[in-house]
């Protein structure tokens, strides 16, 4: 069987991927259970294809919608506010699966963190209203993990909604780095099953468990090419921003580490890489700033995907749909914990 999905604040399709596409992650991202077979790229891997299909997408971000277009991931993808669509009672899909990552910026650490006071922190509350009206057996919420640390307790409040429109509700706090992912990333995943359906689920039916393995930055990076040599137009370009000395985005990513969280909202100052490398016998250290392929890998986008305009002159623009994204293998560990829910009904 194939469950129908409805994806909100879809960006360019990470959360998506995971549901619904070929992932393709490092083979030491993952335990050999997931794998189905070898990618192109050496040291990758295809995972299982999962039991969905993506029937609608949203979000306002032209950028991330490009992406997914360039890559085959837009499924009836509709670019437009989400309060506009429920406003024009928009009809939307039938779905056993809503999904969506709604905006995080005004629960961030890094951010102004005003929380629900803001009208972007309470566009939960439309994620709230497309449940309602689709009715979906399950559902799945994403966000930062400043929902569990901002004053006032939002995620408590967020947890009543979802609860009021006839849904168990359950989160969870992930570590991006404890789940194979090579970055530092914490995320909160909120899921909801219909009441009806949770007679005989466990009380942790929720919990989507570690991976055996971790993966740093350099397993990722190993097969890439230094910009002046790729032809990869997105390994060529990358941000000129001048080093700081304080503030987000001046930290070098070793090869060795775990990548630093992906920020859509770095205007520039994106991580640094030093390499070491070797010239005419003398050893010299070089140093920029991560290019866009090297962002993407650190979330996990597929190795091959497309991330600049095709026959264009390749840009930094997409950095912001990268930051925004769920990580596909994140998304990937979501879907498949989903369908173990799905087998329980």
């Amino acid at each position: 069987m194939t469950y129908k999905v409805a994806s909100l604040f879809s960006g360019l399709a990470g959360l998506d991927i995971g549901f619904s596409e070929r992932v393709n992650v490092h083979r030491d991202s993952v335990d050999e259970e997931f794998i189905d077979s070898e990618a192109p790229q050496d040291g990758f891997v295809y995972l299982k294809r999962l039991p969905f299909t993506t029937v609608f997408q949203n979000d306002i971000l032209k950028s991330a919608k490009e992406i997914a277009e360039w890559n085959g991931w837009a499924n009836n993808y509709v670019l437009k506010d989400i309060r506009e669509l429920l406003d024009e009672n928009y009809e939307f899909p039938e779905a056993d699966v809503v999904t969506g990552g709604f905006p995080c910026q005004d629960f961030s650490h890094s951010g102004k963190r005003k929380g629900l006071d803001s009208s972007r922190g309470t566009l939960y509350q439309s994620f709230v209203e497309v449940v309602k009206r689709i009715k979906p057996t399950i559902f799945v919420a994403e966000n930062v993990n400043g929902l569990l640390t901002m004053p006032g307790n939002p995620i408590e409040q967020i947890v009543s909604d979802f609860s009021n429109v006839g849904y168990q509700v359950k989160y969870q706090l992930i570590k991006c780095e404890e789940f194979g992912i090579p970055q530092t990333r914490w995320r909160v995943i909120i899921m909801g099953v219909k009441t009806e359906k949770c007679t005989n689920l466990p009380e942790d039916w929720n919990i989507i468990r570690k991976n055996v393995r971790t993966c740093k930055v350099g397993s990722y990076f190993k097969h890439l090419h230094e910009p002046g040599t790729t032809e990869d137009p997105a390994q060529t370009v990358f941000s000129k921003a001048a080093r700081l000395e304080k503030g987000q985005g001046q930290k070098e990513v070793g090869l060795d580490e775990f990548g630093p969280t992906m920020r859509a909202e770095h205007h520039g100052n994106i991580e640094f890489r030093r390499i070491t490398g070797g010239k005419n016998g003398e050893d010299e250290l070089l140093q920029r700033r991560l290019t866009v392929r090297e962002a993407g890998l650190i979330q996990t986008l597929p190795p091959d995907c497309i991330l600049t305009d095709p026959g264009k002159r390749a840009t930094m623009k997409a950095y912001k749909p990268i930051g925004n994204a769920v990580p596909p293998l994140l998304g990937y560990l979501v879907a498949d914990k989903v369908h173990d829910l799905f087998k329980l009904f």
